[in-house]
């Protein structure tokens, strides 16, 4: 697929998802221009980097870095930026169902080690981000998204979990914040400790795929460990990526348990949000019909879709006060991250 043709349908897709609202203009021209233009930009310096073999943050995060910077040049009504983000998440999680091989849970790949890990990954980050949340005061919806984005799959769980949350584009954007910082974090820490750890390739390809957030980082850990650790690293992330079927509905329920005392915009009872179903009906359909090379090419423009999300909620943020709102989930999420590294490291080391 050409990379002009790409990005020109891709272009044309947010300018119509952003500026069609029946009866009214959604977001005036300057904002789709600036939203358009900064989300390009994101992608071309991800993809300049990549070419280039120098390390990149990947598109996502950037565009977010750069939505920062744009809420200082251009105010975009709340309402509309909910608006937009609401039109196009729900598309972008979707089609990143295409990158989900459920094939993988019966594969006998990962073995009884690489699903105890993901196990453990995962319970252990729910519960210590739960937990410290209690004791920084951080309110349970934020602790929670915070617990699926190290849990599952970074930004990606964050979004996915946030409208069924009801939480607002400023906490969500103080959540985006530090699970990218930690799965940077993690992302770096990995390859260096399994070193340190004398861990076999084997071992530690699991292990960073159980506790590197983003699939990107996670793939992209597995690659600098060399060897077997990059299809294990890669089968292990994907595998914990299904874990968003659960999470997503157990998101839902528990806004609509909490809803009596939740005071974000949108006080109506928690649904599960419609593009569960289509994230599940494409992972279905990359498992068992559709070509491999068809299923990257809409995964890698789900991720794409992802960019002006990740952008808007940046430019919701007032980095003022930026600090005082992520202080306590970034130390809630560094304790979080910690205690999963070292219990799966400890599981993998009495299983292998």
């Amino acid at each position: 697929m050409q990379v002009s043709t790409y990005l020109s349908s891709w272009v044309l897709s947010i300018i119509r998802t952003i500026s069609s609202r029946p009866g009214e203009s959604l977001i005036r021209t300057r904002s789709v221009f600036a939203i358009t233009t900064v989300s390009l930009l994101a992608i071309l310096i991800d993809y300049l980097l990549d070419a280039r073999d120098i390390f990149s943050l990947g598109a996502g995060t950037i565009g977010f870095l750069l939505g920062l910077l744009l809420a200082s040049f251009i105010a975009i009504e709340p309402s509309e930026r909910k608006y937009a983000i609401d039109s196009i998440l729900p598309a972008s999680i979707v089609l990143l169902g295409f990158g989900l091989d459920m094939a993988l849970l019966s594969s006998g790949d990962l073995g009884i080690a690489g699903l105890a890990s993901i196990l453990i990954a995962i319970t252990v980050a729910f519960i210590t981000t739960m937990i410290m949340g209690k004791i920084l005061g951080i309110d349970t919806p934020q602790s929670f998204a915070l617990g699926a984005g190290g849990a599952i799959c970074g930004t990606s769980a964050v979004l996915a979990v946030a409208p069924s949350l009801r939480l607002g584009s400023a906490k969500t954007g103080a959540i985006v914040v530090v699970v990218n910082l930690l799965g940077l974090a993690t992302f770096l820490s990995v390859p260096i400790l399994a070193h340190l750890f004398e861990m076999s390739d084997s071992t530690a390809g699991i292990w960073a795929g159980s506790t590197v957030h983003a699939v990107p980082q996670a793939i992209a850990a597995g690659e600098a460990l060399g060897g077997d650790a990059l299809s294990l690293a890669s089968g292990t992330k994907l595998t914990r990526v299904l874990g968003l079927l659960l999470v997503v509905p157990i998101a839902s329920f528990f806004a609509e348990h909490k809803g009596t005392t939740l005071k974000d915009e949108g006080q109506r009872k928690a649904n599960i949000p419609l593009f569960l179903p289509g994230f599940i009906f494409a992972s279905i359909l990359a498992t068992t019909l559709m070509p491999t090379q068809m299923t990257t090419q809409l995964e890698g423009f789900g991720s794409k879709l992802l960019v002006p999300v990740l952008v808007l909620i940046g430019s919701s943020i007032d980095l003022k006060e930026l600090p005082e709102a992520a202080g306590p989930i970034l130390w809630a999420g560094v304790v979080s991250t910690i205690i999963v590294m070292a219990s799966t490291a400890l599981a993998l080391a009495m299983l292998i």
